[in-house]
């Protein structure tokens, strides 16, 4: 299970800064205007994330502590 790390959705080489017809730039838009679905924080740039089942953001440590804890 590989993780990615959370884009820079304020960086113009990233994603359109002004309104565009681009589907990256909008799943990108969308995605990360999501919070953690396990700690409820937002997901900052440079953040490893994997998604639940759902497409959903999820930080990888809370992942990892969530999986810790059930050992």
């Amino acid at each position: 299970m590989g993780y990615a790390f959370v884009p820079d959705i304020k960086d113009e080489k990233v994603v359109c800064q002004k309104p565009c017809q681009h589907r990256d730039c909008a799943a990108n838009r969308e995605m990360f205007s999501k919070n953690c679905n396990i700690c409820g924080k937002p997901m900052l740039a440079g953040q490893p994330f994997y998604l639940d089942d759902n497409h959903n953001p999820q930080h990888a440590h809370c992942v990892w502590e969530q999986v810790e804890g059930r050992r």
